[in-house]
């Protein structure tokens, strides 16, 4: 088993690089950066929202890439939204194998913390494929965020909870 990380669309190769080393830590599994650039699926952009629905994004990473024991990170740079929700900062199949997080509002002028951001995100949405509901705990990774703020609060680390129902 490993994760694998997908550029969803134009996404830096060195962003995506970033994760792979403190996802490995985090899961304790292989990680690495797929050569591979996926399409955004047309259908998938909603011109009135300006937006791209991330459901239709994931059932297309499903459709197209080889579905095994290996967890597949989709990171996009296109702002995504949800049914019924203004937006999403990524979404995940529950539990399974296929996530997708946009680096669209995570941006930030702090480097360090932009890349914060995104790690945050991407164990928050690989920590779905793995079983993991969203927690209580609003310092735990897995607690769902409306916002940016949010994500700054929380971090990337599992509540004590959560790490024991993972592992």
């Amino acid at each position: 088993m490993e994760i694998l990380i997908q550029s969803i669309g134009t996404v830096e190769n060195k962003l995506l690089r970033t994760l792979e080393k403190p996802l490995e830590k985090i899961f304790g599994i292989n990680c690495h950066v797929s050569n591979d650039i996926l399409e955004i699926p047309e259908r998938s952009y909603n011109p009135s929202r300006d937006q791209y629905h991330s459901t239709e994004i994931l059932y297309s990473m499903m459709n197209i890439l080889k579905r095994d024991s290996n967890h597949i990170l989709g990171v996009t740079n296109v702002d995504l939204y949800a049914s019924r929700i203004n937006f999403v900062l990524g979404e995940a199949e529950y539990p399974g194998n296929f996530a997708i997080i946009s680096v669209n509002r995570l941006k930030s002028p702090n480097k360090k913390l932009f890349l914060k951001r995104i790690l945050t995100e991407a164990v928050h949405e690989l920590g779905h494929t793995f079983g993991l509901p969203h927690c209580k705990n609003h310092l735990c990774v897995m607690h769902f965020s409306n916002s940016v703020v949010e994500t700054d609060i929380k971090g990337p680390g599992f509540c004590s909870d959560c790490l024991s129902k993972l592992f």
